[in-house]
């Protein structure tokens, strides 16, 4: 069993331990870290570990913790990482891995050299949704080749903030970040799990007149080139109102259509296959998944979706989608960041 340390208790924190409970084989919980005594002693009566540490260092020199999950403010995930992998402990870390890809690369490379493994906690992979509509592009069923496709996902917050101790997620001085970082990490990790890896990123960003968050992005908005060379509309937004049968994914190919949301999807074709599609139901949640591939990971058993150097392409097409619509230019990815 791999034991671990959760450093942060916030909602992250909590979902960790009970994904890791879910799954109830290979990882097991050693301990709590949170520098709030007070919230850690309740979260610790809470789920039942009594074995709880103020600080993160004293994590790091426990014997008996194999593996820390780092749940903290995004801006402290790399300088944890680097003091993990220095104390030889395996790491998984909430998304996104850090808030620069030079950071991100700074943390696969203190693991290397550790000789430690470094995974992200990115669970949309391991969605029913995002394993059938792989299926579909790379093997063509439903809709032949892909032609073009289209992602929106998002929400209406005019003030766009967190309560309690989540309100850091939209605080930039306190690690926090627009829907573009916060929700567009997740929507690219699960745009190249499905579609393929991205070459080019064009990106504009919007707010309308009733959104209060003046120092934070509205809506992103843009064109994505695929390494393959089909174009992919995206828009990330958290100031319109979308019902649920307007996000998702629309792909098209030359033998049919879908779109997909995320509890089914519709198929468009000339072929006996059109209609209406549930997806197959999985035994674990996609939090228990992405436990278990973490497990199978640093016992070298197999290589999962959400590798450190996998999450860094969706770290740099958020990063370059940042960086075109202050340009307003157009991002070559590798270009940019070099061989990801």
């Amino acid at each position: 069993m791999l034991r671990i340390a959760i450093i942060g208790l916030g909602w992250a924190g909590t979902r960790h331990v009970e994904a890791i409970r879910e799954l109830g084989r290979k990882i097991t919980v050693d301990c709590l870290v949170d520098n709030d005594a007070d919230h850690l002693k309740v979260q610790a009566e809470e789920l039942g570990i009594p074995k709880t540490y103020t600080d993160f260092h004293d994590a790091l020199a426990d014997p008996d913790v194999d593996a820390v999950s780092i749940c903290t403010p995004h801006n402290l995930h790399c300088p944890i990482a680097l003091e993990a992998a220095a104390a030889k402990k395996h790491i998984l870390c909430e998304k996104p891995m850090a808030t620069t890809v030079a950071d991100a690369t700074r943390m696969i490379d203190a693991a290397e050299k550790s000789d430690v493994k470094l995974y992200v906690a990115e669970n949309l992979p391991y969605t029913p949704m995002s394993k059938f509509l792989r299926e579909v592009v790379r093997t063509g069923k439903h809709i032949g080749e892909m032609t073009f496709a289209s992602v929106v996902n998002g929400f209406r917050a005019p003030q766009f903030g967190y309560p309690g101790r989540r309100a850091w997620l939209t605080t930039p001085e306190h690690g926090g970040t627009g829907t573009w970082m916060l929700h567009g990490i997740h929507s690219m990790a699960q745009l190249r799990f499905i579609l393929g890896e991205v070459e080019t990123i064009y990106m504009g960003e919007h707010k309308v007149n009733s959104f209060q968050r003046r120092d934070l992005e509205g809506t992103m908005s843009g064109l994505l080139t695929l390494e393959s060379g089909v174009h992919v509309s995206v828009t990330q937004t958290c100031e319109t109102r979308l019902p649920h049968n307007l996000r998702g994914y629309i792909i098209h190919g030359d033998a049919g259509s879908i779109i997909a949301s995320q509890d089914r999807c519709d198929v468009f074709s000339g072929a006996d296959d059109a209609g209406i599609f549930n997806y197959p139901e999985d035994e674990l949640s996609d939090y228990a998944q992405e436990m278990e591939a973490f497990a199978d990971y640093v016992a070298r058993l197999s290589v999962g979706p959400t590798t450190a150097r996998s999450e860094r392409k969706s770290l740099a097409i958020v990063q370059g989608g940042y960086e075109s619509a202050r340009s307003g230019q157009p991002v070559n990815l590798k270009t940019r960041f070099g061989e990801l």
